[in-house]
């Protein structure tokens, strides 16, 4: 019978820097965010059109040439995301509006749900005392959580600039932990070495 054990070892030079280097580049990316978020909104918006114009474009393709029983579905669909990738390539930053305006609709309902199920608790708990369903604290936790996301959300959608700001902040706040802790990974060369061993 053997036993798995995970050992602690240095890990190759060429993968330590890979780390440093993949981590710096990150940090610059988050405090460009940062910084600039609105271009970096753009940037990020312009890089997933791109994506999806060659994912519609290769649909038509595989439409036309290798599909027969479902060959317009497939040339449809390719049509339908090439012409929404171009819509937002030539507008990247009015879809940016669109879809932080969408997100801010769904936080408003998660908000709203949130801030009923804290308000219920408590009232489920009065009529039943012998069956508490939710503590005081987790209740207070969830109506003080929905009361955040509904003033979030209407903020956003009175602002949609704010809401893709607070976005790109969130983004490079992201990336700043990511590349901070592949920069340390790199550094200290910590990894980890899985052995089998006789029990």
């Amino acid at each position: 019978m053997t036993t798995t054990k995970i050992i602690g070892a240095k890990s190759p030079t060429w993968v330590r820097a890979l780390q440093i280097g993949i981590g710096a580049i990150a940090i610059g990316l988050s405090l460009s965010a940062i910084v600039f978020p609105f271009l970096a909104v753009v940037a990020t918006f312009t890089a997933a059109a791109i994506i999806l114009l060659l994912f519609g474009i290769e649909h038509v393709v595989a439409g036309i040439f290798l599909y027969k029983h479902s060959r317009f579905a497939h040339i449809g669909l390719g049509i339908l995301v090439i012409i929404l990738s171009s819509i937002v390539l030539a507008y990247p930053l009015a879809s940016a509006a669109l879809v932080v305006f969408l997100a801010a609709i769904a936080l408003l309902f998660s908000g709203i749900s949130s801030l009923i199920a804290g308000l219920r608790g408590g009232k489920s708990e009065e009529r039943s005392s012998s069956r508490h369903t939710a503590s005081t604290g987790s209740r207070a936790l969830s109506v003080a959580a929905g009361a955040l996301a509904i003033a979030l959300s209407i903020m956003i959608m009175a602002s949609p600039l704010f809401g893709i700001a607070l976005a790109a902040l969130v983004i490079g706040i992201a990336l700043l932990v990511y590349g901070i802790r592949l920069v340390v990974s790199g550094i200290s060369g910590r990894g980890e070495t899985v052995t089998s061993v006789p029990s």
